[in-house]
């Protein structure tokens, strides 16, 4: 028999002391489990904790676990869990109001299929399981009309005409019960902007096709789902099968059938009035002054059969009638009527049977897993236990970039990108859970620096499932140690220099704002600190301005715009911009977020370069190998001394560490007067030895040209910067994702872990900074 797996998730990644938290586990087959709740702790090399001995270097051999003394009861029985994938909207139908069966039925709607040539399903009140009802399909490019009745009665009729990709159709279809017509028709809406091809193409795919039949749809036991077909209905839930790729735009349900001036109409898009509209569903319905953030859809046509999507499909996507005039969904809502569907999006897996974990009172702040083993097998679900609410339990804090744990939450960039090699200039490195991901993503979700099925970027990510990347001894792709396993070295250096410190998360500081930061002294900034959203940057910059202190200790922070969704707090939105170093790229009118009535991209394109707040920002990345920093003449301020207390004035700091070998690698940020570094911050040291791999970032040049890499560009470089601010406050910008990764070399005996000391000590003391003017 082959080795058993266990995987889980938690409902949401913060919990204070007495609250409760959520784990939903599944195993492949029967099995029981038991679990236990751990401290995660990231040892010293050398170090000993007299059990286990780390003399290797690596970050998975110096990963520990503590036990909290908490009783989980006996062992449970786990049970494979079923996860439902792709996007869809179901609607309610209890009284078979638009089943057909009283004069038939017509349907409508505007379509763009991404991926024509895969069977999927337009629009359906169907069960699968029973053959019953209708369904209108695409099979192999064609569309198609199936309706079935009694005693397993079919009848089916298929467009003559292939359906062009991303190029918008209306189609109407439907079944004649007067006459036993059965049909399908579709015709061309391609404006100037609203699909891949333009008007010079000369597309013949107008056409009507009609058959007759005396079958009548036998009401299925099923919903009205838009984007998809019931395969099933269990225990009363539904579920979906053969889900939509593209965009959908006003879909409606009307009864019998319709005049040639009626279907015209439609495809004009005008909706007739009166008792022949069943159902018309406007999704530009729920845009508001605030974004969209609903997973409601309102039927417009008075009837009250209101709808709910499933599995966050992209809503704020331009219609057919989108004329590229506005880009902006909230001043012409009439052309972001559009939902875009796709196959393998992913909100929540909605497991069943739930762990429940009610937090000790006594636990300490930081990082924990709950740990679950069946057999040979275990998985460690992680997630961070934060000071009581509206408390501290310390000076410092440590700010664990979950937005940006989300972002890269499994990705699979390197196994499905073929310029990825080229990019990070290392072989791909991939572990059994990259492999696993790639054989079965359906129930893990995708990142968003994935691609769905149809081609276009993933724009939404969610807790609520199992984050194979975010586990304690997970290495990346290209052979590193990134994000959370990153984040746990400088947990663990705080740990080994016996400062007490609180976790803090993204998550919280969204919700908290600067009230949060400013219960602290000082404030540490995890390793990659990407993904912010506009409370968090305001927070920031506020808590810094009057007083606060902030360490920097990464790079390509505070890069990329993203937005929480506001009811389901453990999602996240990015649309990628014009511009940055980025998997993929927004569609045209689509770069305004869903979440929140703002537009995505970089930061530094909405005029908050984050030099305006840290000193330094983005530059440049080289993946392969790390380098170390040259100290400048601003290093050799009396007024700066302290920082350098124990560091020779001739040491190059940081030519060594566990990630590539150097603290100033991976992703790199620079001191810039024109984007805002504060006129009288101190460029400390600068890094140098970067390889021909590593390269500016798109937004730090106009034109391509060589000469732009490691070896011959003077801005291919990490800059350690040092500023005052008002109010006693003051900023530390490390400006490298591998600074934290040197912390722990040589047992803590370093110059990188003198100088975040030395810093960390001065920003937590009492006494006042020398102001630098």
């Amino acid at each position: 028999m082959s080795r058993l797996f266990i995987r889980g998730y938690c409902d949401r990644p913060n919990v204070a002391p007495g609250e409760t938290v959520s784990f939903f586990v599944a195993t492949d087959r029967p099995a029981d489990y038991t679990a236990e709740l751990v401290r995660l702790v990231c040892r010293p090399e050398g170090s000993t904790d007299g059990q286990s001995r780390h003399t290797d270097g690596t970050h998975a051999d110096r990963i520990d676990t503590e036990r909290v003394d908490l009783d989980l009861g006996a062992p449970r029985r786990g049970f494979p869990q079923r996860t439902q994938v792709g996007g869809y909207v179901e609607v309610p139908d209890p009284d078979a109001a638009l089943a057909g069966v009283q004069g038939g039925f017509t349907l409508h709607a505007f379509i763009w299929s991404t991926t024509p040539q895969k069977r999927q399903s337009v629009l359906s009140r169907w069960d699968e399981s029973a053959r019953a009802g209708w369904a209108l399909t695409i099979d192999d490019g064609f569309l198609t009309l199936t309706v079935s009745g009694p005693d397993g009665q079919s009848a089916s009729v298929r467009s003559d005409r292939r359906l062009f990709p991303e190029v918008f159709y209306s189609v109407v279809a439907g079944l004649d019960t007067a006459t036993g017509e059965l049909f399908v028709e579709q015709r061309v809406r391609l404006n100037r902007t609203n699909s891949r091809l333009g008007h010079v193409v000369p597309l013949d795919s107008d056409t009507t096709v009609d058959v007759r039949t005396e079958v009548r749809p036998l009401p299925a036991a099923a919903p009205v789902v838009i984007a998809g077909l019931t395969a099933e209905v269990v225990d009363g839930r539904a579920w979906v099968s053969d889900t939509f790729n593209g965009k959908i735009d006003s879909p409606k349900v009307l009864v019998g059938g319709l005049s040639e001036d009626a279907r015209t109409a439609l495809h004009d898009g005008r909706a007739p009035v009166g008792d022949a509209l069943l159902a018309q569903w406007d999704f530009s319905r729920e845009i508001t002054a605030h974004g969209i953030a609903s997973d409601d859809v309102t039927d417009v046509s008075g009837n009250g059969r209101d709808g709910r999507c499933v599995n966050q499909p992209d809503r704020a996507m331009t219609g057919w009638n989108w004329d590229g005039f506005e880009e902006n969904y909230r001043h012409a809502p009439e052309q972001y009527g559009a939902i875009w569907f796709h196959d393998d999006s992913l909100d929540d897996c909605r497991w069943t049977d739930p762990i429940e974990v009610q937090i000790p009172q006594a636990t300490r702040s930081g990082a924990y897993a709950l740990v679950v083993r069946s057999g040979d097998h275990e998985d460690q679900i992680p997630f961070f236990v934060v000071a009581p609410r509206g408390a501290t339990s310390a000076k410092v804090a440590v700010l664990l970039p979950t937005f940006s744990y989300l972002a890269y939450g499994n990705s699979q960039d390197m196994q499905s990108v073929p310029s990825g090699q080229a990019i990070m200039g290392v072989f791909t490195s991939l572990e059994d859970r990259d492999l696993e991901l790639t054989e079965n993503p359906g129930p893990y979700g995708l990142s968003t620096y994935d691609y769905h099925a149809d081609g276009r970027g993933v724009q939404y990510s969610s807790w609520r499932r199992p984050l194979l990347s975010m586990r304690p001894r997970y290495r990346h792709e290209f052979g590193s140690v990134w994000q959370f396993p990153a984040d746990l070295q400088l947990l663990g250096w705080l740990e080994a220099s016996g400062i007490d410190y609180d976790v803090i998360t993204d998550h919280d500081l969204h919700a908290g704002g600067l009230p949060l930061l400013q219960g602290y002294k000082v404030v540490l900034t995890g390793t990659h600190p990407e993904y912010y959203s506009s409370p968090m940057m305001d927070a920031w910059e506020d808590y810094l301005a009057t007083g606060g202190r902030g360490m920097y200790l990464a790079g390509d922070g505070f890069y990329w715009v993203a937005s929480r969704h506001p009811h389901k707090p453990w999602m996240i939105e990015v649309r990628k911009g014009e511009t940055g170093a980025q998997a993929w790229r927004a569609r045209p009118g689509e770069y305004h977020h869903e979440f929140s009535p703002e537009r995505g991209g970089l930061w530094r394109m909405r005029a908050r370069a984050p030099q305006k707040t840290w000193g330094t920002g983005f530059g440049s990345y080289g993946l392969d190998v790390s380098a170390g920093y040259v100290q400048l003449p601003d290093a050799r301020d009396p007024r700066v001394d302290w920082i350098f207390d124990g560091v020779e004035e001739d040491e190059v700091i940081g030519d060594f560490g566990l990630v590539n070998g150097g603290a100033a690698g991976l992703e790199l940020d620079v001191f810039d007067l024109t984007l805002g570094t504060p006129p009288h911050a101190l460029l400390l040291a600068s890094s140098q030895g970067h390889s021909v791999n590593a390269v500016l970032v798109p937004e730090e040049h106009y034109f391509t040209h060589a000469g732009m890499n490691g070896v011959e560009h003077p801005g291919v470089r990490a800059d350690l910067v040092f500023f005052t601010t008002r109010a006693g406050g003051a900023v530390f910008s490390a400006s490298s994702m591998t600074w934290c990764g040197s912390l722990l070399s040589d047992g803590g005996d370093n110059n990188v872990s003198r100088i975040t000391g030395n810093v960390l000590r001065r920003f937590m003391a009492d006494a006042p900074i020398d102001e630098i003017v």
